[in-house]
């Protein structure tokens, strides 16, 4: 009996020991940042797949394991640093154009807050001698061409009116226009930081 429970426990040892010992060449669990050595190998785990590359992220990496997920994020974060250059330079060149364009129409707009008033005061006094020799019924044939040279007088003073107006608004709109270039590109360096960020959370090594 006593013999029976020797055997039963060296068996038992046995097993115990085959069971906790860990083989040196156990395979590495992959993840981002586990070292690999076929460039272009791809594995999965679980649902998260793999290709052995160099970090985008990381100048003069070596080959890793990085998620697809990784990749795909780092590949369009480095795609707009490359594509910010040509952003600014476009924005540089229209803040340029709309800002010439402002200086201009700001004149513009200074003359017309002249001229608008004056233009306004001929209306209104040429518009009084209109409805005066209008109110004249008897002699309106005598006075047709006084009357027809006064009313083309103040759709001419109207339609210069309504020209400088324009010029006021096409004003605002270029101020504005050159708020919305500068947020445009202060919007593109903040989705790149964002990119980064977000890249630096997906590519974290050991996920």
């Amino acid at each position: 009996m006593f013999r029976k429970v020797l055997v039963v426990l060296g068996a038992v040892a046995l097993v115990a020991a085959s069971t906790t010992a860990v083989p040196a060449t156990a395979a590495t669990k992959i993840s981002n940042g586990v070292s690999c050595k076929k460039a272009g190998a791809t594995t999965k785990v679980g649902t998260t797949s793999f290709r052995c590359a160099k970090n985008p992220l990381v100048k003069n990496s070596k080959l890793t394991w990085l998620s697809f997920d990784c990749l795909s994020i780092s590949s369009t974060y480095n795609k707009a640093v490359a594509n910010l250059p040509k952003v600014k330079a476009v924005t540089d060149s229209t803040i340029a154009k709309l800002d010439a364009d402002i200086v201009k129409q700001a004149a513009q707009v200074e003359k017309a807050n002249k001229l608008i008033p004056e233009y306004q005061a001929k209306i209104d006094t040429i518009t009084a001698q209109l409805l005066v020799l209008k109110a004249d019924t008897a002699n309106l044939t005598k006075n047709k061409k006084t009357i027809d040279a006064f009313t083309s007088a103040v759709r001419n003073y109207e339609i210069a009116i309504r020209g400088f107006t324009t010029v006021g608004k096409q004003n605002e709109r270029s101020k504005k226009a050159r708020v919305a270039a500068l947020a445009q590109y202060t919007n593109s360096q903040a989705e790149i930081a964002t990119s980064l960020d977000l890249a630096k959370l997906i590519c974290k090594k050991g996920l």
